[in-house]
């Protein structure tokens, strides 16, 4: 299906969330544990050689790490009931779930930086599964695979002289530049604040959440 439309408060909204995973997955592989956390693929990849090691110290934390970023899409699932778009969801609630959970991440690393960036995986687990649908395109905010699949995919349509959804490419091309833009601002913010550089993706989250409420609420009034 066809984006025939594409709110900019959309595009503006996904590209910040797009930043926000950049900065956290940047901060969780630059941190003590060099661990990604905004995608699970390299995880469970590490998970099968940890398994045929039998390492099992790696193995209970890669396994935690996997599990919380499925109980954060959980969160997700449990407070909206439908990852298809529509601006009538509350997706404040989970928008601040993400700020509190990054939070307690920058709370506890000083003090247990190995299961303190559970927190940020179940951040980014709730982040990825808040928006999963849009008008038929499935939107991923917190790893890029799927947003460069179907950016080659729109590159080899049009060398066929196919038609392509422009509107998709450009939410492709702001997810793919606003990760990348949030992996920068990590790599600036962390040699300056070290472990405090959390403390900026959780505000934007927060951030994020009051404008997605102003939004909804002049949304609801309206209708």
């Amino acid at each position: 299906m066809p984006l025939q439309t594409l709110p900019y408060w959309l595009q503006f909204g996904t590209f910040f969330l797009a930043i926000n995973a950049g900065i956290v997955n940047v901060l969780g592989l630059v941190t003590v544990l060099h661990q990604s956390v905004s995608h699970m693929t390299g995880n469970v990849s590490v998970f099968a050689l940890a398994l045929l090691d039998w390492n099992l110290a790696q193995l209970l934390y890669l396994f935690l790490i996997v599990v919380c970023y499925v109980i954060g899409s959980f969160y997700s699932g449990f407070i909206l009931g439908n990852s298809h778009f529509s601006l009538g969801r509350r997706y404040g609630f989970p928008l601040s779930l993400v700020a509190f959970f990054i939070f307690f991440c920058w709370a506890f690393l000083p003090y247990f930086p190995r299961y303190a960036l559970l927190w940020a995986s179940a951040a980014m687990g709730v982040q990825n599964a808040m928006i999963s649908h849009y008008k038929g395109t499935i939107i991923r905010t917190t790893h890029l695979s799927g947003v460069l699949t179907d950016l080659g995919l729109a590159l080899g349509y049009c060398l066929r002289g196919l038609d392509v959804d422009k509107k998709r490419v450009v939410l492709h091309l702001l997810i793919l530049i606003g990760f990348l833009i949030g992996g920068i601002i990590a790599a600036a913010l962390y040699p300056r604040l070290q472990l405090d550089s959390f403390l900026v993706p959780a505000s934007l989250s927060l951030i994020l959440s009051f404008i997605y409420w102003g939004v909804y609420f002049r949304y609801r009034y309206k209708v």
